[in-house]
């Protein structure tokens, strides 16, 4: 017997994995810019110090863990409300 959605029930331990590489990838990379700095990086035309960027590291790596991290709980949550109501 084959587990219904068995995709999207991967999919949500996908995401979560993700959000966790992404902050973990962003963070170190945050970090080796803003305290190793160097020569400034072009930026949309615009040349941005490298410890700017370091910190946007920072923010990217935020928006990014909480927004793999929303769309797993979406998709549990929609497991969740399909199972409670095939249920009854």
């Amino acid at each position: 017997m084959t587990q219904p959605y068995k995709f999207v029930r991967v999919s949500v331990k996908v995401f979560k994995v993700l959000a966790w590489v992404a902050v973990a990838l962003q963070v170190i990379t945050g970090g080796i810019l803003l305290i190793g700095g160097g020569d400034p990086i072009l930026v949309g035309g615009i040349d941005v110090p490298a410890r700017v960027v370091g910190l946007l590291n920072f923010v990217a790596a935020a928006v990014y863990f909480f927004s793999l991290w929303l769309a797993a709980s979406v998709l549990q949550l929609l497991l969740d409300l399909r199972d409670h109501r095939g249920a009854e």
